[in-house]
Parts: C-alpha cells; sequence; structure tokens
C-alpha cells in the first residue's frame, strides 16, 4: 500500500502538506508489516518517533508519523489498548515562550537530517549566539524536553529528537533555521 498526497496512493492524506506525494510504502515481507522509505518523503517517516531510513519491521499498536500527521498500525487483530484511540498532539508555536522559541531555533540552526555528521548546537553554542549563560539555556532545555515530549529518551538522543519534533511539528521550518542570529536586548 502507497502513502502519500496523491489521489493515486492507496492511503490518500490531502489534508497535510507536509506529507509528500508518495511518501511511504506498507508492505508484507513474509509474516511481517514493513513501513518503507528509502528517500521517498522530503520530511520523513517516523516510527513511534525514529526516523527511519530504509524500511522498519512493525508491530500492532506502533505509531507512524508522516509529516504532521499521525497513524496507528494495527495487525488486524487489536489489543484492548489499541482500541482506545489516541490523538497525538504535536506541540505548537503557541505553547513556548518568547525565550524558549528563540533556543529552539538556535537548536535547529546547524542541524540538517539529510547530511551525515550533523548535530544540533550545544548548550555553549545557543548561549554564546543568544548572549544567555548556560544555566539559563539549560533550564529552557529541560522545559522543551517536556514540551516536545522526550524528556524520557536517552541523554544522548534527547536534542536530536527534539530537532525533528520541532521541525515535524511546524514549530521551527527551513526559513527559521537559516535566518540570521537574533539579537536579544
Amino acid at each position: 500500500m502507497t502513502i502519500g498526497r496523491s489521489e493515486a496512493a492507496d492511503i490518500t492524506v490531502t489534508a497535510d502538506a507536509t506529507v509528500s506525494r508518495l511518501h511511504a510504502i506498507i508492505e508484507r515481507v513474509g509474516d511481517r508489516w514493513v513501513v518503507i522509505d528509502n528517500g521517498l518523503s522530503m520530511n520523513g517517516t517516523f516510527v513511534n518517533g525514529e526516523r527511519i531510513g530504509g524500511f522498519r519491521k512493525l508491530e500492532s499498536g506502533d505509531s507512524i508519523r508522516l509529516g504532521k500527521s499521525v497513524f496507528v498500525f494495527t495487525d488486524g487483530q487489536p489489543s484492548e489498548d489499541e482500541k482506545t484511540v489516541v490523538q497525538v498532539r504535536l506541540p505548537t508555536r503557541d505553547a513556548l515562550t518568547d525565550a524558549q522559541y528563540l533556543i529552539l531555533q538556535a537548536l535547529c540552526r546547524p542541524y540538517d537530517s539529510q547530511t551525515t555528521f550533523t548535530y544540533p548546537a550545544s548548550n555553549w553554542q545557543i548561549a554564546h549566539d543568544l548572549c544567555l549563560s548556560v544555566a539559563t539555556v539549560k533550564t529552557h532545555m529541560r522545559a522543551l524536553f517536556k514540551i516536545f515530549d522526550v524528556e524520557a529518551l536517552p541523554p544522548n538522543q534527547k536534542r536530536v529528537f527534539l530537532v525533528e519534533r520541532a521541525i515535524e511539528s511546524g514549530v521551527i521550518d527551513y526559513h527559521d533555521r537559516q535566518s540570521p542570529r537574533p539579537v536579544i536586548r
């Protein structure tokens, strides 16, 4: 099954402009289901919050995010937990203070998910760019981890997932990341 904005897709998602015309494929391989995104999409495909490259096996109950749209995969035999519909809400710009937004913008600026070996800005880089103390940046980062629901992730994954969720949700877009450094007075 193909998923995308195109009317030719098996699963059509026309209301979400962040979904590519042909975004991903869900296919049965042997006795398993997999989701495939071999560079088909511009904004990536995420399973349970983790960006996939290539393919990923699916388990019943897995959350599949394409652009801003979220689906729950079931294998046809939903468990009691899967019978309850859960609406996943990504934060909006309104959920952030101006300071949190500027810090998030600075965090995202150097990151490029399409390029190997690019990382979000460090706390020191953000503090230097915004003329803040590192302690202030850390305080806001903890709040951002909570707002974007990445605080439970291992420390080495939080920043990347925060950036990806901020971009996926539309809170930060490409132009925000490319803008000149803001001046805080």
